[in-house]
């Protein structure tokens, strides 16, 4: 009962945020709070599914924090998460940013990869490319150090291997990630970028040198893992990652390739799985696309504006070599974004999923998902 009272209070806020955003100041102007949140409202509806899925709606997720600003150049940010029940730390974090050198400490994404750092309500599809699911980051606790300037961005941190709401005792291990990002067109608005990343892990003592790597279809209200590669005998992990960003006035263009290698004892053969997706993007009606240079990450084109998208992705986590065969997908999505303002916007979106034989749930199958979602986001 107290968790349904607290989403209902938070609904409320964000509804009467929508109309008054809220901010504190202090009268001197050294420090500003900015309250922040987001719902999402979820529904699909499951075709040919051998599996079988079960049509469904749901509120997806649930967000409330705020961002401060204080001294200049100071900023931090605390947000927690409400889906599914449950409660979760998202970005907790405080930096310093003096216009190209960022210095960052806390709980956030590790600078690796690119599309599952996206935050839910600015993503295209209802879920994120199933590569990054699978082979991406996630947030952990860590320290990073960011230089960016007009064509260059370059971060570096060292982070836990360990998730914050992990209470198992013992070594946590460590993650050293990078990313690097470089911009040869640079135009106003309009940016190409190309950029690499790489991330090295070793796992704690209470892990047992198990990885395993796990991914669903295209979307998030499917709790079934239709990918997974349980990695045995691991003695440390390597992460690359290529990605290509395009904005150009209303075309938006998206790539990424992510392959993981992990080194094994002697004895067994070591495991790499990969995968790679690529999604485009066309502004109907108004706006434009836009480019946060800190983030290398594109932005929404804006209020009144209609989104047309179509994405294409490959996962595969099979490994002969190594005797590992997690699975292997491929699926095609198209879809679109209508924004009635700058904080309500309704998405929808038809997805081809096929699956092959080493699937680890029901083998080999091919089925189709038509979704939707309304957001508040402010």
């Amino acid at each position: 009962m107290m968790r349904h009272t607290l989403l209902i209070l938070m609904l409320l806020v964000c509804g009467m945020s929508a109309s008054a955003q809220l901010t504190l100041k202090s009268e001197k102007g050294d420090f500003e709070a900015r309250l922040i949140g987001r719902a999402l409202f979820d529904g699909g509806v499951f075709f040919s599914d051998k599996t079988s899925l079960g049509n469904a709606v749901e509120v997806y997720d649930v967000r409330m924090g705020t961002v401060i600003r204080f001294l200049e150049r100071w900023t931090g940010k605390i947000e927690m998460g409400f889906a599914k029940s449950k409660v979760s730390m998202k970005d907790i974090y405080i930096e310093y940013n003096d216009g190209k050198n960022l210095f960052r400490v806390g709980h956030y994404f590790e600078p690796f990869s690119l599309e599952y750092r996206i935050g839910t309500s600015d993503m295209k599809f209802n879920g994120a490319a199933v590569t990054g699911i699978a082979f991406g980051d996630r947030r952990r606790l860590g320290i990073s150090y960011t230089y960016n300037c007009d064509v260059l961005n370059v971060s570096g941190g060292v982070f836990s291997d360990k998730d914050i709401d992990n209470t198992e005792k013992g070594d946590e291990g460590y993650a050293l990630s990078g990313r690097v990002l470089y911009r040869p067109y640079s135009k106003e608005k309009d940016v190409i970028h190309v950029g690499v990343s790489s991330r090295f892990g070793v796992q704690g003592e209470a892990e047992e040198n198990t990885l395993t790597y796990s991914a669903g279809a295209p979307s998030n209200l499917i709790p079934e893992k239709f990918l997974k590669a349980e990695v045995t005998e691991a003695i440390n992990e390597w992460k690359f990652g290529a990605e290509v960003v395009m904005v150009l006035d209303r075309w938006y263009f998206q790539s990424e390739y992510l392959m993981a290698h992990v080194n094994r004892k002697a004895s067994v053969e070591n495991y790499n799985g990969d995968g790679w997706y690529a999604q485009v993007g066309y502004a109907l009606l108004n706006g434009r696309y836009g480019y946060n240079k800190t983030s290398g990450m594109a932005t929404a084109p804006g209020a009144k504006s209609l989104e047309i998208l179509c994405r294409y992705n490959i996962t595969d986590m099979n490994d002969k070599d190594a005797g590992i065969m997690g699975g292997k997908q491929n699926d095609f999505s198209i879809g679109g974004i209508y924004y009635f303002n700058k904080y309500v916007a309704a998405k929808m979106s038809y997805s081809l999923v096929c699956l092959d034989k080493h699937a680890p749930i029901d083998g080999k199958q091919t089925f189709s998902m038509i979704q939707g979602r309304i957001q508040l986001s402010f």
